[in-house]
């Protein structure tokens, strides 16, 4: 898969001030043996030696598709879910191969409480503690600052390494993405984690609706959008964007109750939003308010008059007859499956929900569109900030084993994300041309740039001034506002830079 730029969310989330310790763990266990010459791992074994693996088993309710511990774990009995299959096989060689015992453990919480229980474990010292915690990103986020998680780039003197976050399967520019030195790596997020193409975002598509309106498509497209094909390789050949999809809601859109007021029973709704829209598509656009530099510091933009625009381009598309605000993706999916909607936007991930999958009108998906075709050459997906990733916990008794085990499983992971994709998905799903060529660019053009957001989050902790609403792109004011706090997110950033220097 292409790796594209990544700037990565959980820096949004570095805000929290832990005054805690890093607690003590050692190495654990046997050393396990090196790493033959042409990568073989014929020459490690660690005897036996058990590594806990900790999977969130919690269903999100914001979302239709089901928690993630299937795709880390397998369930017990896997039936005629071939991915499970796929990860079972997968993690049995990884025990037989290393000489480890896997033992799973399963939190079903709220992404909220898992900083809540990290603490725990950690500020008791748990015997139990889990080695590898895989969950939501943001919580992990906070239990980094917090100093719960080891440093996995430089574990310590005498402790045994296996991590290569170069080799195939790791996603390397996100884990660079969630530090601010790269001699600290803290989290880690890899193919092994298939939310990782489950929770990017995407604009899911009525072909039916779409057929039925080609009139307004080529009213709002051009003469040459004339089908349901022609839709897709005007996508393909990258001239997707917001002004288009504000076109084509409008051009589609009919009224059934109140004469421009956009309403769910209207006989057809060109697109339906969801709060999370406004940074997806500003994600999505490449412009931000904040970036890394090259050493992975987070720096002010000098001129943000880019995003301003972006952030007008987006209020002009909500404003638009035929676009309806939903309050989570769950809710815009509902309203897709009505049938009346030509666009709705959700996560990848939905297609596993079975109300898709039994949805009778032909379907089909598009990338986010680009903010402008004349500014942004590649679209850009983004990815959910619930997307869960892997981190190790400083009371972990088994780092060297640990780190052979996740290594080992995103080496191999390319047959588990191969059957996830191409059969759990991409065929599944609907055995159609337009959607499977859609697919891949989605998943070619993934990325993460939240850059915007580090600043309105680090000045709500550090100052307590509450957030910035002018971030949010909605609001017509964001340059003038955001200019009246520049000073203080600088501030601020410097604080949170500051703190995390500190940690081990």
């Amino acid at each position: 898969m292409k790796k594209a730029r990544i700037v990565c969310l959980l820096l949004a989330l570095v805000l929290c001030l832990g005054v805690l310790a890093s607690c003590d763990g050692g190495g654990g266990g046997a050393d396990g043996g090196d790493r033959g010459e042409d990568g073989s791992w014929a020459s490690v074994d660690f005897d036996g030696q058990k590594v806990r693996l900790c999977v969130s088993a919690h269903q999100t309710p914001e979302c239709n598709f089901p928690a993630a511990d299937i795709y880390t774990k397998g369930p017990d009995t896997a039936g005629s879910n071939e991915v499970a299959k796929e990860v079972l096989a997968r993690n049995k060689a990884a025990e037989e191969t290393l000489g480890i015992e896997i033992e799973y453990e399963t939190r079903n919480l709220y992404y909220d409480k898992v900083i809540e229980d990290v603490e725990n474990i950690v500020m008791t010292a748990s015997k139990n503690s889990p080695d590898i915690y895989n969950n939501d990103c943001a919580s992990l986020a906070y239990s980094m600052v917090s100093g719960y998680l080891w440093n996995v780039k430089n574990p310590g003197d005498g402790i045994k390494n296996y991590f290569d976050f170069s080799k195939d399967g790791w996603y390397e520019e996100f884990i660079k993405g969630c530090t601010f030195n790269q001699d600290k790596y803290y989290m880690f997020a890899g193919d092994y984690f298939i939310d990782m193409i489950r929770m990017a975002w995407v604009i899911y598509v009525n072909n039916n609706t779409l057929a039925a309106n080609i009139e307004s498509v080529r009213t709002a497209l051009g003469s040459d959008v004339n089908s349901v094909d022609a839709f897709y390789d005007f996508v393909s050949q990258g001239f997707w964007d917001m002004d288009a999809l504000a076109r084509l809601a409008n051009a589609a859109h009919s009224d059934s109750g109140e004469i421009g007021v956009t309403e769910k029973s209207d006989t057809t709704v060109g697109f339906v939003y969801v709060n999370n829209s406004n940074w997806a598509f500003s994600a999505g656009s490449g412009v931000t308010l904040y970036y890394q530099d090259e050493n992975y510091e987070p720096k002010v933009m000098q001129d943000y008059s880019k995003f301003q625009l972006v952030a007008n381009k987006f209020q002009n598309l909500e404003q638009t007859p035929g676009v309806l605000k939903q309050q989570q993706p769950q809710d815009a999916t509902s309203c897709f499956l009505q049938g009346n909607f030509l666009f709705a936007i959700s996560r990848l991930g939905e297609m596993e929900s079975e109300a898709l999958r039994e949805f009778k009108p032909a379907k089909g998906l598009v990338p986010i569109p680009k903010w402008s075709v004349q500014e942004q050459d590649d679209y850009i997906t983004t990815l959910h900030d619930q997307v869960e990733i892997g981190a190790i916990l400083n009371t972990a008794q088994a780092f060297s084993a640990s780190s052979a085990l996740m290594q080992y499983l995103n080496e191999e992971s390319e047959k588990v994300v191969y059957t996830y994709y191409e059969k759990g998905l991409k065929f599944k799903y609907n055995d159609d041309k337009n959607n499977r060529e859609m697919m891949d660019l989605i998943r070619e053009t993934v990325g993460s740039p939240f850059g915007f957001q580090i600043g309105d989050h680090c000045q709500d902790f550090y100052t307590g001034t509450g957030k910035l609403k002018g971030m949010y792109i909605t609001d017509s004011s964001l340059a003038s506002t955001f200019a009246s706090e520049k000073d203080a997110y600088n501030d601020c950033m410097a604080k949170m830079i500051e703190h995390f220097k500190q940690l081990p």
